[in-house]
């Protein structure tokens, strides 16, 4: 029993001898897997951290370009009620009311102030006239331009067709400084003149609050366009 044992141990031992070569091959073999494994799972990390950083690159776009969209609609809602007013009382003019006021030898004030911003507007240069007031010199006066403007048959429609999205500045500054900030420049002032004036008057104002309001939109709208391109 006893040199059956130890033969068995023998063959034992042998095997071992044996198997210990494959034994090396496989934990060199699990070695290489484990550090395969790590190399991948570091990678697939690193993907995900970039993908993560990716959506949130793209979520602030989207929460940047959705404040752009809602800052620009608030804008124009404030200008176009404006707009459309000035419209409306574009369209309640005739002929005849617009004749009235090119007939004025000596027009008031407000028609004057409100007829030389509409000249502005269409870049119409004023005439040089001797000074009224008798001092020899010659000075700037817009009324015969005005009357000019006033003679023309589709004065109206040209200024409801007016490019009122490329105001010169030159003109807009002019117009701020000048007549929009003027308390005499105002609708429910000169009407009392000539609802013409009211009318015309109210065209200015909403072209100057249009402008006001387009120049600070136009930018976002190009900047908006380009994050809904680029989120597409």
């Amino acid at each position: 029993k006893l040199s059956f044992a130890s033969s068995q141990v023998a063959v034992m031992k042998k095997e071992l001898e044996e198997l210990q070569p494959k034994l090396k091959i496989a934990q060199e073999e699990n070695l290489v897997l484990a550090k395969r494994i790590a190399t991948e799972s570091k990678e697939a990390a690193e993907i995900e951290a970039v993908v993560a950083a990716d959506e949130a690159v793209a979520n602030a776009k989207a929460a940047a370009a959705r404040k752009d969209k809602e800052e620009c609609e608030a804008m124009l809602a404030e200008a176009l009620p404006a707009l459309e007013a000035a419209m409306e009382a574009l369209n309640t003019l005739k002929k005849s009311d617009i004749d009235v006021v090119k007939s004025m030898k000596s027009p008031p004030a407000g028609v004057k102030l409100v007829m030389e911003a509409v000249c502005i507007l269409k870049g119409e240069k004023p005439d040089r006239i001797p000074d009224p007031s008798g001092t020899g010199k010659k000075v700037e006066d817009y009324w015969g331009p005005s009357k000019r403007l006033l003679g023309d048959m589709k004065f109206l429609q040209v200024l409801k067709e007016y490019d009122k999205d490329n105001i010169p500045v030159a003109y807009m500054k002019i117009i701020r400084e000048k007549y929009t900030n003027n308390p005499e420049f105002d609708p429910d002032k000169v009407k009392n003149a000539s609802s013409a004036a009211e009318g015309l008057c109210k065209w200015v104002c909403a072209m100057e609050a249009y402008d006001r309001v387009a120049k600070v939109v136009a930018p976002k709208k190009i900047k908006l366009k380009e994050a809904e391109t680029e989120l597409a």
